[in-house]
């Protein structure tokens, strides 16, 4: 199997080729699948098979560089093994219908990315385990609202964790510096948290051949694109988005205005739960001319419009039903939500991913000023 992509040279330098050689304890004779992933949009994700016969399976050829590939079975294809696929020996080992967690050996890069969950990132989850057992106890297991002085308690150690778990992955990186496993473990701590100062912080801490590598050259690019949205930036167009009833609405049409551009889906619990606090901000603040464009990354109408009924939230309403493909979520670097950008008057970004407390307080700021 060759398993190429045309938008990088880089080559792996241990092997020529890859071997894959697999055991499913007790999984039916049937086809099992090698298939691409990170694959660019527009193109086809390359896709070997072969038969698994008496709980076995090989597959053999050659990448051009270490990426990350699924392994799954005609019943397992919502629950496949996913590896960094290099050059090399690899070993597998699963069990039937626990394909996910198979213990995979001779993956290099696959291990040092692991490495990190197993060992760096479970220090984390220790920590950050007593602190939601505290959460679920104040707030009754979400039944009940937090009083503010309780509020306030959870955020100063919310923000403690945030600082134990920077500190916790920096340290990672810097041990790692070469890894090619490093850029990926980045990207997926801060690009897709949209935390783009701390993803460019470690990245200037790898050395170049991390950087340079498929997943170095893409977190790089990534970093490009949130300079184009970050505060101080003119907030790029937003385009092809319609409301409930057809009409297309942009940013053009809040020009003069202070518009908070709010992306949100209906099946996002974090943006359900934050709803009534942007609700409160817009009764308080939109009649000193604060307006809000929500644009909403859910693919289903139905559960759109219900959800903006169920939580009663009277401004404009927007989406093109292509989930996180949609074009305002990647032209403003959208990879979680919720996730906000205030634009001011003049179609400026002035702040960004406000929340809680911190809504009120930027509004405060403007208005009262």
């Amino acid at each position: 199997m060759q398993c190429k992509n045309s938008d990088s040279n880089e080559n792996s330098e241990e092997k020529e080729q890859f071997k894959i050689s697999g055991k499913i304890k007790n999984q039916p004779d049937g086809m099992i699948y090698l298939e691409e992933l990170d694959v660019p949009e527009g193109a086809s994700s390359l896709v070997d098979s072969v038969q698994l016969q008496n709980d076995q399976f090989t597959f053999s050829g050659k990448v051009d560089f270490p990426k990350w590939y699924a392994i799954k079975t005609s019943d397992t294809t919502e629950w496949p093994l996913r590896i960094v696929l290099s050059n090399e020996d690899i070993t597998i080992n699963a069990v039937k219908d626990s394909l996910y967690k198979a213990k995979v050996n001779g993956a290099s890069v696959y291990a040092e990315y692991q490495d990190y969950y197993d060992t760096y990132f479970e220090k984390i989850r220790s920590k950050a385990r007593p602190i939601y057992q505290l959460l679920d106890s104040l707030n009754q297991g979400g039944k009940r609202e937090l009083a503010k002085k309780e509020r306030l308690m959870m955020d100063k150690k919310w923000e403690e964790m945030s600082r134990f778990s920077d500190s916790i992955t920096k340290l990672y990186v810097s041990n790692n510096p070469g890894s090619l496993a490093a850029p990926m473990i980045i990207s997926e701590r801060y690009i897709q948290y949209a935390d783009p100062d701390r993803a460019d912080e470690l990245y200037q801490l790898l050395d170049p051949k991390a950087q340079s590598s498929f997943y170095g050259k893409k977190l790089s690019k990534a970093l490009e694109g949130y300079k184009s949205v970050a505060v101080g930036s003119r907030a790029p167009a937003i385009k092809n988005q319609v409301d409930l009833e057809g009409n297309k609405i942009g940013l053009e049409d809040y020009k003069g205005k202070f518009v908070l551009v709010d992306f949100w889906a209906s099946w996002c619990g974090p943006c359900r739960k934050e709803n009534p606090n942007v609700l409160k901000a817009y009764n308080t603040y939109h009649s000193k001319g604060l307006e809000i464009l929500a644009i909403s990354l859910d693919e289903k109408r139905e559960l759109w419009e219900k959800a903006i009924k169920k939580d009663k939230l009277p401004w404009k309403h927007v989406s093109d039903l292509k989930g996180f493909k949609n074009q305002a979520a990647q032209d403003y670097m959208v990879s979680a939500i919720p996730q906000n950008f205030l634009i001011n008057p003049e179609g400026e970004i002035i702040a960004t991913n406000l929340r809680e407390e911190g809504l009120h307080e930027k509004l405060k700021e403007i208005f009262t000023n």
